[in-house]
């Protein structure tokens, strides 16, 4: 028989609380919440909102889907080795970045920098909130994001005309 998502929930905030070797107490403190909410949150009285669970989450780095006990331990930690893996490798990718961008010219800096701060924002507020595209191919995206380099300047600006077309037309939009 499953446990109900609250006692998961609870247990996780137990362990996670235990692991990282600090009290109630203390943890209150960290996220802003009352001792009382961390109790009552421990033993499955009550759960958090939303805006101590985006703390929670904050706090000790892990999704709102591992809180909840959506997702088992084990698979969690191993998705967790990949994704800090592959962390680790748009680090370097962002290096590598850094390295070239200081040798380029202001106006390719310029260029660089407006094109990954939109995709940057976008991915945030577009793919890291629960509102985002689950099914969203990383793969798609990147074959697109390089067609749009391939293109001549006419090849672009008629790439962004179909782009506003199809966002406009009913049976694309989400």
């Amino acid at each position: 028989m499953r446990k109900s998502t609250e006692t998961l929930l609870s247990q996780r905030l137990k362990e996670l609380r235990a692991d990282k070797g600090i009290t109630q107490k203390q943890l209150a403190s960290e996220i802003g919440v009352s001792y009382g909410s961390i109790v009552d949150y421990e033993n499955g009285r009550r759960e958090p909102n939303s805006k101590a669970m985006a703390a929670l989450e904050r706090y000790f780095k892990v999704s709102g889907e591992y809180l909840r006990g959506e997702v088992d331990r084990a698979t969690f930690l191993q998705n967790s080795a990949t994704i800090q893996d592959r962390l680790d490798g748009l680090v370097g990718l962002f290096q590598t970045f850094k390295l070239d961008f200081d040798c380029s010219s202001q106006e390719r800096q310029m260029l660089a920098v407006s094109i990954l701060s939109g995709v940057m924002e976008t991915v945030t507020t577009q793919l890291l909130h629960d509102d985002g595209p689950a099914d969203l191919d990383g793969e798609q995206f990147a074959q697109i994001f390089q067609a749009a380099f391939a293109l001549n300047p006419q090849g672009r600006t008629e790439l962004a005309k179909r782009a506003a077309e199809l966002t406009q037309l009913e049976q694309y939009k989400r």
